[in-house]
């Protein structure tokens, strides 16, 4: 291996170590430990440092083909070192300052989405029921009155025939009406037979 290219992958190394490092504050911060169950905890530990060995073998394959030297080891903890002595505050600063500012945006986004899609859809959704209920109502109120209208003119039309039979049932024979009262009396109860059958069989 050629000088140039150690110095290449030495440099790399110590960038992949910063970066290593930036990545961990960045897991830290957007993955909170303190509220997970232990076993997600776990998990997604192990996950993150492999996804970190990959990057660095990556890096490591562009710069050098994949070769593994001891030095390697000690650039990435150099990087690592550099990155928490120099960059660490102003990095987890600029951190906190990016995830407050993708809150903020998300929230007003939330804000939006509700006050614009949201809150007039709910707008036409209760005038609607109120016009469908207003209107319904208004039906209801003008058949009351159509029947009540309807009821005293039939009333009115046929209060002659009503008093004409009301007289002729008066001058009509006594023998005569108690034969019709017997027919509907036996009428009714041959019904209530057929009905209570009906009613068993369901």
């Amino acid at each position: 291996m050629s000088l140039h290219i150690q110095f290449t992958t030495l440099l790399a190394m110590i960038g992949t170590g910063v970066v290593i490092g930036a990545c961990f504050d960045t897991y830290a911060h957007i993955f909170d430990r303190s509220k997970r169950h232990r076993l997600i905890v776990w998990i997604v530990d192990i996950l993150f440092w492999v996804v970190q060995a990959l990057y660095a073998f990556y890096t490591l394959l562009l710069v050098n083909n994949g070769e593994i030297r001891f030095y390697i080891f000690l650039a990435i903890l150099c990087g690592y070192a550099t990155y928490r002595a120099l960059f660490q505050h102003v990095y987890v600063r600029l951190l906190q300052w990016i995830i407050r500012i993708i809150v903020s945006l998300y929230r007003l986004f939330v804000r939006l989405f509700y006050y614009v899609i949201i809150f007039p859809l709910r707008l036409l959704y209760r005038f609607f029921v109120f016009l469908l209920f207003t209107t319904c109502h208004f039906i209801l109120s003008i058949g009351k009155i159509l029947y009540k209208a309807i009821y005293v003119c039939v009333l009115f039309i046929l209060q002659p025939f009503m008093s004409l039979g009301h007289f002729v049932w008066k001058k009509t024979p006594l023998r005569f009406q108690a034969a019709i009262g017997h027919f509907f009396h036996v009428g009714k109860g041959f019904y209530m037979k057929v009905a209570n059958m009906f009613r068993k069989k369901v």
